[in-house]
C-alpha cells in the first residue's frame, strides 16, 4: 500500500503520512510537541495542508494520534485551526471519518476535543470518535 510521508524529516512535532490507496491521512504526534510554538504549529498544519490538496484531491480518513501529544491549543489556536484547517479537510477533501487516539495529557485532550466541537461539523458530515488504543482506533475507522 503506497505510503507517503508528508512531514518533513526534520520535524520534531509530529509525523504525517497519507495512504494513497485508502485516502487516508495520519499525524502522529511527538513528546516535543510540548516545546512548539503556536506559529510553528501553523505552518506544520498549512503545509500538510496545502501537500494534501496540492497532490492528493480526496481524504477519506483521517487518523490523529495524541498519545504522545502534550501541547495544549490556546482558545485563539483552536480558532485559527477551525478557520484554517478543518474547513479544506471537510469542504475540499471530503472526510467523513475522524479517530482520535487520546492523549494521555489531559489538559492537551481536553484543548484538541474543544476544537473539534469548535469545527461546526455535523455527525452527517464528519463521524469523529475517540479511543484509547491505536487499533481500537484503526478497526473503526477501516471497519476491520
Amino acid at each position: 500500500m503506497p505510503r507517503v510521508q508528508l512531514s518533513a524529516p526534520d520535524n520534531r512535532y509530529f509525523t504525517s503520512y497519507f495512504d494513497e490507496e485508502l485516502k487516508l491521512y495520519e499525524i502522529v504526534w511527538h513528546e516535543e510537541s510540548e516545546k512548539m510554538d503556536e506559529e510553528e504549529y501553523k505552518a506544520l498544519m498549512l503545509n500538510d495542508r496545502d501537500l494534501l490538496t496540492q497532490y492528493y484531491h480526496k481524504v477519506n480518513y483521517i487518523i490523529i494520534n495524541l498519545v504522545h501529544r502534550l501541547h495544549t491549543m490556546s482558545p485563539e489556536l483552536q480558532d485559527w485551526s477551525s478557520a484554517h484547517i478543518s474547513p479544506t479537510f471537510v469542504n475540499h477533501l471530503g472526510v467523513f471519518k475522524v479517530a482520535v487516539v487520546n492523549s494521555k495529557d489531559f489538559s492537551t485532550q481536553f484543548s484538541i476535543e474543544q476544537a473539534l466541537e469548535e469545527d461546526n461539523v455535523t455527525e452527517e458530515m464528519v463521524k469523529i470518535r475517540y479511543f484509547d488504543e491505536e487499533q481500537e482506533a484503526r478497526s473503526w475507522l477501516l471497519g476491520l
